[in-house]
């Protein structure tokens, strides 16, 4: 089966999740219900009809949003509200009533993003920690690593063609080596299909798992490290200064630091995880320094990228991975983040060439 991996070097940026444009909010972006609207009289037809509901409008961002993009804004991000409450014990017969139709709709998604070159991803949400220390927790993980499994498997896409990403986590005060060891004793509880589109990403904090961590993880087991590049700068923001902010002094964090770059060994490393697939990083930007509401939050993140610095850095990495784009304006940061890209080229003269690790 051909996949835009398997068969073009072009690099992607990808959108994640959702639209920013009003019109295109109203129209592409998915629907969702919670747990307690489920169990409220009329929740089985609610989480039914969200469910065939948003697979037909994944179905349409996938036919008719991206094929008009160029083939480097050829990737997205599917919202994790795709089958809503899926995990949920009391809803699993409800499921198994529409599974037909919703295999049908994800078959046809399948082939459309086949058709036009189209890469995509899932990123579980943070409470989803297959290095836990609690049974409990480990098990709602697999579950949930499963459920995002699916969306591959449904729309016949190959393991190692679909990205699932999730953070390594799990240190609860322990040594980094205690994490990677239940990350990697609990692994094999995965299905194949689930180990095989896993990936896992290095964190923002300083105290947690860097990318080095992550490469010992892949050390042990096959896996593929997800670098996210602002996370590897924002681990490295360990020093504060003092400062005045209104009428009074705090401690803000010290941004100055080095970032990675194409030519580092932890780069190149993580490339090489995805064993000659080009591989999906991620790339963010905190806020601009003089957004005094930010001076203590630097891992987050802004709408659209400022810093052209940082932009060009990414430029020669594109040679050898695609990225994440994860800014809040979605879409529009994506296409700000394209444009400057081309600019890039045009001004050197030459168009990115990929170039693969293995």
């Amino acid at each position: 089966m051909e996949y835009y991996n398997q068969t073009q070097d072009d690099w992607r940026i990808a959108q994640c999740c959702q639209f920013h444009d009003k019109a295109l909010v109203k129209r592409y972006n998915l629907g969702t219900t919670t747990k307690t609207y489920a169990l409220k009289e009329g929740g089985k037809e609610r989480v039914q009809t969200k469910a065939i509901s948003n697979c037909k409008k994944l179905l349409d961002i996938i036919s008719t949003y991206f094929p008009t993009q160029p083939k480097n804004l050829r990737a997205f991000r599917i919202s994790s509200e795709l089958l809503p409450c899926y995990t949920l014990d009391f809803t699993a017969p409800w499921y198994d009533e529409i599974r037909d139709e919703i295999k049908e709709i994800l078959a046809e998604t399948g082939r459309a993003a086949r058709k036009h070159s189209i890469r995509l991803s899932v990123h579980p949400a943070q409470y989803t920690v297959l290095a836990s220390n609690k049974a409990e927790v480990v098990k709602k993980s697999i579950e949930d690593l499963e459920y995002h499994a699916l969306y591959g498997q449904y729309m016949g896409i190959p393991a190692e063609e679909f990205s699932m990403n999730i953070h390594l986590q799990g240190l609860y005060g322990g040594k980094h080596e205690d994490g990677i060891s239940r990350f990697a004793t609990n692994f094999p509880y995965l299905s194949e299909y689930a180990q095989g589109c896993l990936s896992v990403e290095n964190e923002d904090k300083p105290n947690g798992y860097d990318i080095k961590h992550t490469l010992e993880l892949a050390q042990r087991i096959p896996i593929r490290c997800t670098l996210d590049t602002h996370h590897y700068a924002c681990h490295r923001m360990v020093e504060t200064e003092r400062v005045k902010f209104d009428g009074k002094y705090v401690n803000r964090k010290v941004r100055d630091v080095e970032h990675i770059t194409h030519t580092h060994e932890y780069f190149r490393e993580a490339v090489k995880s995805w064993r000659g697939l080009r591989p999906l990083f991620h790339v963010s930007q905190s806020f601009p320094p003089e957004d005094q509401s930010h001076w203590m939050k630097p891992n987050a993140h802004v709408g659209e990228f400022w810093d052209e610095e940082l932009m060009s850095a990414h430029v020669p990495m594109l040679q050898y991975a695609d990225f994440d784009i994860e800014a809040k304006h979605k879409e529009i940061a994506v296409k700000g983040f394209y444009d400057f890209i081309k600019k890039e080229e045009e001004f050197a003269g030459e168009s990115i060439s990929s170039i693969r690790i293995k």
